[in-house]
C-alpha cells in the first residue's frame, strides 16, 4: 500500500510473526540459546513467558526455523481448549488424521507416533498462549510420562505464554506439571536503545534507516508511547506509514505519530487508511505560521461535513438489512456465559480499545463488545474513568452462544459498525437454513453497532461445531478475522 511511496521492499513493519525481521535484544538471544539447548538435549519441559507483544512468537518461529530434520514440531495457538481438542489439534499439525473416541485413543495414537519416529528423532508441541490453558488439561500433561511410554524419551514441550502461566502453575494440582518444566525463560521490553535499534533494525531489512524514514522528535515520540513493546512500535510504525503516505510526506514526523496515536486510542475503531481529501486541503493557499492553528480547525470541519455527506449518500443509495424487530441485547446477554481472564484498574490514558488491544493483540467492535457485555456498568464506551476497574474476559467460543427459551441455541458471529457485514454470512453454506438476526446496540452517544446472531441449533454442541467451521473459514473476528463485504 505504502511501500513504493516509501522505497521500501515490503511491509517493515507487518504484524505478522515473521522470523526474518526478528531483532536479536540481549534478552531474547538469551532466551533462544537456552531453549534450543534444552530442545537439542532434551531438557523436559520448557516455559517461556513474558508481556503482551514482548515477541515471543516471533523467537519460537525463528527457533523452529534453526531445529534440524529430525525435530518434529506442532505449534498450537488456540490453547483455550479440551484436552482432546488439544490432542486433535497436534494430529492436524502433524497432517494426520485424529482417531475417534476417548482421550484413551487420542493418546494411544500419539504414542504410536513416537513409536514410528526414527531413531534421534523427537516431536516437539509449541503451545502458545498457554496462559489459557485450563487447570485440567494443564494436569493431562503432567501425566503424559504415566500414559505414553514413549513420551519421556521423544516428546518435549514448550509452553510460550504471558507471566500468568507461571501464576497458573502455583496451583497444588499443578505441583506435577511445575516439577516437570526443567527450564524457564522470560523476556522483558526493550530498553530505549534497543528500540530504536528494532526500528532501525526493521527498516534497513527493506531498504531503508530510522533517520531517513523519522525525525528525531517522530522516534522519540514512539519510544515514549510504545514503552519498549514490539508489538505497539510496529502498529505505530504501520499507521504512521499509512497516515504519512497519504498526505503524501516521505518523512514521519511527531505530527503524524500523534495523529496516529489519537487515532489508536479512540474507542471507537477507525479507517486506518488516510483519506485523500487531507492532502487536497493542505494544497490550498492557507496564510502560514499564525493561521496555522485556524488551518487545522478548518480542515477538520471541512472534512468532517464530507464524510458526513458521504455517509449520508452511501446509507440511502445502498440497501441495508433491517435489525431485527424481536429480541433485544439483554435478553441475549442473560443466557450467555464465559470465563475472566483478570480485573484491571484503569490506568491514565487507557481506554476499552487499549486494553483490548493490550489483552487481546487485536482491536475490532466485537472485541470490544465482549468488554462491554462483562461491564455492563459501562453505558458509554468512550467514558471510562481512571482507578475505574474493568473485567477482562477471556476469548472462547462459549461467549459467542445463548441458550433461548425453548432450549436452542443462537450464536453471535461478530459485532459490527454496519449492517452491510451480514451479507456474508447469508451466502455462507454452514448456515443454510438459519436465521440471521440483527441486533442494533447503541455505544455511545452517537454510535451504533450492530450484532449479527444467528440459529436456531437444536444443541450447544451443534453450536460449537458451526462456530469451528466458521473459525476455520476465518469468519470470526473475535478471533481476528473479518468477512469480506462484495
Amino acid at each position: 500500500m505504502y511501500n513504493g511511496f516509501y522505497g521500501f521492499s515490503e511491509k517493515p513493519f507487518d504484524l505478522a510473526p515473521d522470523p526474518k525481521f526478528l531483532y536479536l535484544s540481549p534478552c531474547l538471544r538469551n532466551a533462544m540459546v537456552v531453549m534450543y539447548d534444552g530442545i537439542t538435549n532434551r531438557k523436559g519441559f520448557i516455559s517461556f513467558t513474558g508481556e503482551v507483544g514482548a515477541g515471543k512468537t516471533t523467537l519460537i518461529h525463528f527457533l523452529l526455523g534453526r531445529l534440524d530434520g529430525k525435530v518434529k514440531t506442532a505449534f498450537i495457538s488456540d490453547s483455550s481448549v479440551s484436552f482432546k481438542d488439544l490432542l486433535r489439534n497436534v494430529f492436524l499439525e502433524l497432517g494426520l488424521k485424529a482417531v475417534k473416541g476417548n482421550n484413551e485413543s487420542l493418546l494411544g495414537q500419539l504414542n504410536d507416533y513416537l513409536e514410528g519416529l526414527s531413531e534421534g528423532e523427537m516431536l516437539v508441541i509449541i503451545i502458545d498462549e498457554a496462559q489459557n490453558l485450563p487447570n485440567e488439561v494443564m494436569e493431562e500433561l503432567a501425566r503424559l510420562d504415566e500414559m505414553i511410554p514413549r513420551a519421556s524419551n521423544r516428546l518435549q514441550m514448550i509452553f510460550v505464554g504471558q507471566p500468568g502461566f507461571e501464576d497458573n502453575l502455583n496451583a497444588p494440582s499443578l505441583r506435577q506439571l511445575q516439577q516437570r518444566i526443567s527450564i524457564r525463560c522470560q523476556t522483558r521490553n526493550f530498553t530505549e536503545e534497543e528500540s530504536r535499534e528494532y526500528i532501525d533494525y526493521r527498516l534497513k531489512l527493506v531498504g531503508s534507516s530510522a533517520s531517513v524514514a523519522f525525525t528525531p522528535n517522530a522516534i522519540s515520540t514512539i519510544l515514549i508511547h510504545a514503552k519498549g513493546i514490539p508489538r505497539a512500535i510496529n502498529v505505530l510504525c504501520d499507521n504512521a506509514f499509512l497516515t504519512g503516505h497519504g498526505l503524501s510526506r516521505k518523512r514521519i514526523d511527531a505530527e503524524i505519530i500523534g495523529e496516529v496515536i489519537n487515532k489508536m486510542e479512540s474507542p471507537i475503531l477507525q479507517k486506518s487508511s488516510p483519506t485523500k481529501i487531507v492532502p487536497a486541503l493542505k494544497r490550498l493557499d492557507w496564510k502560514p505560521l499564525r493561521f496555522g492553528f485556524l488551518q487545522r480547525r478548518i480542515s477538520f470541519v471541512i472534512l468532517s461535513l464530507l464524510c458526513l455527506g458521504g455517509l449520508i449518500l452511501l446509507i440511502h443509495a445502498s440497501p441495508q438489512p433491517n435489525p431485527t424487530k424481536t429480541g433485544n441485547i439483554e435478553s441475549i446477554r442473560k443466557h450467555r456465559t464465559g470465563a475472566l481472564e483478570e480485573v484491571v484498574v484503569v490506568e491514565e490514558g487507557q481506554t476499552i480499545s487499549s486494553l483490548s488491544q493490550k489483552y487481546y493483540r487485536m482491536m475490532n467492535p466485537t472485541l470490544l463488545d465482549l468488554i462491554l457485555d462483562f461491564n455492563p456498568e459501562i453505558t458509554d464506551a468512550a467514558l471510562i474513568q481512571v482507578n475505574q476497574k474493568i473485567k477482562i474476559p477471556k476469548i472462547t467460543k462459549e461467549w459467542m452462544i445463548s441458550e433461548s427459551h425453548d432450549r436452542t441455541y443462537k450464536i453471535h458471529l461478530g459485532t459490527f459498525g454496519s449492517t452491510e457485514f451480514a451479507k456474508p454470512y447469508k451466502n455462507e453454506p454452514a448456515l443454510k437454513g438459519k436465521k440471521i438476526e440483527v441486533f442494533p446496540r447503541k455505544v455511545t452517544s452517537q454510535d451504533t453497532w450492530y450484532r449479527i446472531i444467528v440459529g436456531n441449533f437444536s444443541s450447544r454442541d451443534e453450536a460449537v461445531r458451526v462456530i469451528d467451521l466458521l473459525k476455520e473459514k476465518r469468519l470470526l473476528p473475535l478471533f481476528g478475522n473479518t468477512p469480506k463485504i462484495e
